[in-house]
């Protein structure tokens, strides 16, 4: 009898690929009442259904995109009005100051940003989320220590 280990194919032990997407509980989800306005539930119907499709939306995330969605509505709001109004108003002095809905928008934005990629809508997160990087054509995904 011979004590050599067995021969193993090449590759044998590697996962078979397949597309592995995982899919969402849910495969629709109605804005909630809640929502501020026409443009927030156009925007929870665009991303909902975007996150469903990609498999990284439960209900639970939820809040996450309503908040999302009010953020979306108080920044379209606050631009209106500043396009009406102008950036500045005026003091009891008479000088100028910073519209206060500038700021409403600056933190709509900054809520905009911080939920987006919670959520995994914005294209970094996105990115790792999807597994960019890894292969591809060209230079892209390459270390550039790997000669090393």
């Amino acid at each position: 009898m011979s004590n050599s280990a067995p021969v193993r194919a090449s590759g044998g032990g590697r996962k078979p690929k397949t597309n592995s997407q995982k899919k969402s509980s849910i495969t629709r989800i109605n804005p909630p009442d809640e929502l501020m306005g026409d443009a927030a539930r156009r925007i929870w119907k665009q991303q909902s259904k975007v996150l469903i499709d990609r498999g990284s939306f439960e209900i639970e995330d939820a809040p996450l995109l309503q908040a999302y969605c009010n953020a979306w509505q108080m920044m379209l709001d606050a631009e209106v009005r500043i396009a009406k109004e102008g950036m500045t108003i005026p003091t009891a002095d008479g000088s100028e100051k910073m519209h206060p809905v500038v700021n409403v928008r600056d933190k709509s934005v900054q809520q905009l940003s911080r939920l987006g990629s919670l959520l995994g809508l914005d294209p970094l997160t996105r990115m790792r989320m999807l597994g960019a990087g890894s292969g591809g054509d060209g230079e892209q995904g390459k270390n550039e220590f790997e000669g090393f």
